[in-house]
C-alpha cells in the first residue's frame, strides 16, 4: 500500500486480531471478508487511536465522472477510544478532489474527510454494522462521482470550513471598526462592537459578489490558503483586503486585524442560494501589513503575507429578525405593524410575531402595568411586575438585532397627536387585542387606509375570534362587530360562545377587581392560530369573520366561519344609519308572504353615541297576537320579552331594542299621518330612556328609513 505520509493516519503496525477497540476490531473483521476491500492494514498511534487502511476496489464509477474519483481508492478509518463519534474516514490519494459535497471540514494539512452519514452516531450506534459501514463508504464515492450524493432538497454546503462559531451581540453603528472579541469555549466566542478603549481587535468588512457554490470544505489556516479559495475570477479575498488597507485609514490601525466576509452562494442553476457570514481572525496589525508592503519586495512581501496564520470563524447574530424569519420559514414580512393592547392574547401574538420575524417594526400601545395576577397568562416574567407592559415587552426583545419595537405608553383613546402619528404613519396593519369596543370603534372610524383587525378570546378561553377588514375597507371593523353579534343570535353553533366563566378576586385597584379563570394552554394554542390567520387573511385581501374553537380534551381545533353581510348606509340629520342586508331581505320576504295585509315587527341592534351611529342587524317578525289589515298593523307583545332576553344573553348585553318596522302592501313606503304620529310617540318613549329610535316602512318602492338619537 502506498504511504501518503498523512500524520493523522500514521501509527505503529499491529495485527488486526490484536486490536483492542471494539469498533475497530469489528471494522477489521468486516474488511478482511469484504469482496471489494483489499490490502487491509492496521495501526495504533500514541493517543490510542486505531487506524485501519485499505483499498476499496470495483467502485461504480462512470467512464467520465463529474469529479476525479477512480474505481479504486485508498482510505483510512480512524476509531477513537471514547467511541462517542462515528469512525473518521479519509481518502488518502494526495490529489483527491477537495470540492466534493458531504466532506467534513478539515485543515489543509489533512486528507479529505468523508461524511458518510448525516445521522447522529448516538442514533445509529445500537444498530451499527461494520459491513454496512464499508458499503456506505463505497456509496459515497460512487454517488459523488456522478454528483448525486447531495440531494436536490438539501441546502448548499457552508462555503468555508470552520471549527468555531462566534455570536454577534449588538448592531454595528456608524461603521464602528472596534470590537471586543471574547472566547467562551473551545468552539464558541462572542463579538461586540465597542468604543476604542475597550476594543481587542480592528474590524474590516470585505464586500463580495454572488458566487457559485464550490462545495469547498477545507479550513483555511493561512492567508495563502484563503488566496487559493477562489470560486470566481471576480472574487479575491486577499486582494480585496490589501486594497482596503492601502487605500483607507484602516491601514493605520494598531489592533489585531479581523476580517468580516459575507458569502452569498448560488447553485450553478441559480435555483438555490445560501448566505454565511465569516470572521477571519489574524494576530497581525493592519499598520504592520501596510508597512511590510512598502519596504519589502513583491516576492518577499507575498511570501510573508501568505504565510500569516488565520482562523476562520462562522459568525452568527445572537438572534435577528431576518434570522428568525428564515428559521421559521417566513418569506413575506411586514415593514411596520401596530398593536393596541398587550394583555394575555396580545402579548402571546406579539411573541409569535417577534420570534418569527414577521415585521421589521412593531409599535405597541397600552397604558397598563403588569400586575401579579397577570403572570399566570402573560409572556412577561416576575421581574417585570408593576412595570409598564409595553416598555417591558420592548426590553424583552432588545437582543433581537434589526427588530425595531416602539413602546407607546398611553391610552389609545386619548393619545396625543405625536403618538398617533408614530402609531399610524406608514403602518400596514393595526392589530387590536384591547378587548375594548371603544378602541375597535375608534379604529373603524379612522379614515386612514391601513388595514386593521380585532381579535379576542371568549370568556371561557376556548374560542378565539378574528375580525379583519378587507383591503378596500368595505367591511369595516364596526360592521364586522355587528355581523358577529348577528351570527351569535341566528347560528346555533354559537349558543354557548359567550357563556360566562368563573372569576377570581385579584386584589388590585378596585373594591371588586376580578379576573376570569382561563387556561393558559388554550391561550397559547389559540394565539398561535390567530397569529397565522392574521397574516393569511391579510395576504388574501379579503375580510374575515371567524371563530376557532379549541377542544382541549380531544386536542382538536375547529374553524367556524361566520356570515359577513352587506350594509345599507344612510345619513339622517347627522345620524349614521347602517342596516344589514340580511334584515332588509328578511323584511322583504315577510312582507311578500303577508300578501295584501300589513305586517311588521321589532328592530334590534346596537348604537354608538361617540360616532353618532345606529346599527340594525336583527329583526323579529310580528308576534302572534298582532293585528293585521290591508291598511293598518298593530304589533302585539307575545313572546317578545323572552326573545329579547334570549338575544341579550347570546350577545352578552350588546343588543338593544331600536325600533319598529311595518309594510305598505302594494303601496309606496311614504309614511302616513298615523306612521308619523307613531314615530313621534315611540321616539318620545325611547328618548325618556336615553335610547335612539328607528322606524322602517317597506313598500312597493323599497325600504323607507327614519331615525332619531339625542
Amino acid at each position: 500500500m502506498t504511504d501518503y505520509n498523512h500524520k493523522i493516519t500514521n501509527g505503529s503496525t499491529i495485527r488486526g486480531e490484536h486490536l483492542k477497540l471494539f469498533r475497530a476490531k469489528a471494522i477489521y473483521k468486516a474488511a478482511i471478508v469484504h469482496p471489494y476491500a483489499k490490502d487491509v492494514q492496521c495501526y495504533v498511534n500514541g493517543k490510542g487511536y486505531a487506524i485501519i487502511k485499505m483499498r476499496l476496489t470495483h467502485l461504480e464509477i462512470p467512464d467520465e465522472p463529474v469529479f476525479d474519483i477512480r474505481d479504486e481508492e485508498e482510505i483510512a478509518i480512524i476509531c477513537h477510544p471514547e467511541d462517542v463519534d462515528i469512525p473518521e474516514v479519509y481518502a488518502l490519494r494526495n490529489d483527491f478532489p477537495t470540492e466534493l459535497p458531504h466532506s467534513n471540514a478539515k485543515p489543509f494539512t489533512r486528507p479529505v474527510s468523508l461524511c458518510v452519514s448525516d445521522v447522529a452516531f448516538a442514533d445509529i450506534r445500537p444498530l451499527f454494522n461494520a459491513h454496512d459501514f464499508l458499503n456506505s463508504i463505497r456509496r459515497w464515492f460512487s454517488l459523488n462521482s456522478i454528483n448525486k450524493l447531495h440531494e436536490v432538497n438539501r441546502p448548499l454546503e457552508v462555503f468555508f470550513g470552520f471549527q468555531e462559531v462566534c455570536c454577534i451581540l449588538n448592531e454595528r453603528s456608524g461603521g464602528n471598526p472596534y470590537i471586543k472579541y471574547s472566547p467562551k469555549t473551545k468552539y464558541s466566542s462572542t463579538l461586540e462592537f465597542v468604543e476604542k478603549s475597550k476594543a481587542t481587535h480592528y474590524f474590516i468588512g470585505i464586500p463580495t459578489e454572488k458566487i457559485h457554490a464550490s462545495n469547498f470544505v477545507r479550513i483555511p489556516q493561512t492567508m495563502g490558503d484563503l488566496k487559493d479559495v477562489q470560486s470566481t475570477d471576480q472574487f479575491s479575498l486577499t486582494d480585496s483586503l490589501l486594497a482596503v488597507l492601502t487605500k483607507s485609514v484602516a491601514g493605520k490601525a494598531t489592533l489585531p486585524l479581523v476580517i468580516s466576509i459575507y458569502i452569498t452562494q448560488t447553485s450553478k442553476d441559480d435555483k438555490k442560494a445560501s448566505q454565511e457570514l465569516f470572521l477571519i481572525k489574524t494576530n497581525c496589525l493592519p499598520k504592520d501589513i501596510v508597512h511590510k508592503k512598502k519596504v519589502l519586495s513583491k516576492d518577499a512581501f507575498e511570501k510573508w503575507f501568505y504565510d500569516l496564520s488565520v482562523e476562520v470563524v462562522l459568525l452568527d447574530f445572537m438572534t435577528s429578525r431576518c434570522g428568525n424569519a428564515i428559521n421559521n420559514g417566513i418569506k413575506d414580512n411586514f415593514n411596520k405593524v401596530s398593536v393596541v393592547g398587550t394583555g394575555t392574547l396580545g402579548s402571546a401574538v406579539i411573541d409569535h410575531w417577534v420570534r418569527q420575524g414577521c415585521s421589521e417594526e412593531i409599535n405597541l400601545v397600552d397604558c397598563d402595568i403588569l400586575l401579579p395576577h397577570n403572570l399566570s397568562r402573560h409572556t412577561l416574567s416576575t421581574d417585570k411586575v408593576m412595570t409598564s407592559k409595553v416598555r417591558s415587552i420592548k426590553d424583552t426583545y432588545h437582543g433581537i438585532l434589526f427588530q425595531k419595537i416602539n413602546a407607546i405608553e398611553g391610552n389609545f383613546l386619548t393619545l396625543n397627536r405625536n403618538d398617533r402619528e408614530r402609531l399610524f404613519k406608514n403602518t400596514e396593519l393595526v392589530m387590536d387585542f384591547s378587548t375594548s369596543i371603544a378602541v375597535e370603534r375608534k379604529l373603524a372610524n379612522d379614515e386612514r387606509t391601513f388595514r386593521r383587525c380585532t381579535s379576542f378570546l371568549n370568556p371561557k378561553g376556548d374560542d378565539v375570534v378574528l375580525l379583519m377588514e378587507d383591503k378596500e375597507r368595505n367591511s369595516r371593523l364596526d360592521l364586522l362587530e355587528m355581523d358577529y353579534y348577528r351570527n351569535l343570535i341566528v347560528d346555533d353553533r354559537f349558543s354557548l360562545h359567550l357563556e360566562q366563566t368563573e372569576t377570581v378576586r385579584t386584589n388590585t385597584f378596585s373594591c371588586r377587581s376580578e379576573s376570569m379563570i382561563l387556561n393558559y394552554e388554550n391561550v397559547r394554542v389559540l394565539s398561535a392560530i390567530i397569529s397565522k390567520q392574521i397574516r393569511k387573511h391579510y395576504t388574501s385581501g379579503k375580510a374575515c369573520l371567524n371563530i376557532w374553537h379549541f377542544d382541549a380534551e380531544n386536542g382538536t381545533v375547529s374553524s367556524l366561519p361566520m356570515t359577513i353581510t352587506n350594509w345599507r348606509h344612510e345619513v339622517l340629520d347627522g345620524i349614521q344609519i347602517y342596516i344589514s342586508d340580511a334584515v332588509e331581505k328578511e323584511i322583504q320576504k315577510i312582507a311578500a308572504a303577508s300578501l295584501n295585509k300589513e305586517t311588521g315587527g321589532c328592530l334590534f341592534g346596537s348604537y354608538d353615541r361617540d360616532h353618532n351611529s345606529i346599527y340594525v342587524y336583527y329583526m323579529v317578525p310580528a308576534p302572534e297576537d298582532s293585528i293585521h289589515s290591508p291598511v293598518s298593523f298593530v304589533r302585539g307583545f307575545k313572546g317578545l320579552t323572552a326573545e329579547y332576553e334570549k338575544i341579550t344573553k347570546l350577545t352578552y348585553h350588546q343588543v338593544r331594542y331600536l325600533g319598529e318596522w311595518h309594510s305598505h302592501p302594494n303601496m309606496p313606503n311614504t309614511p302616513s299621518v298615523t306612521d308619523k304620529k307613531q314615530f313621534e310617540e315611540l321616539w318620545e318613549e325611547q328618548q325618556s330612556q336615553d335610547l335612539p329610535f328607528v322606524q322602517m316602512i317597506y313598500g312597493n318602492n323599497g325600504l323607507f328609513v327614519t331615525a332619531a338619537m339625542s
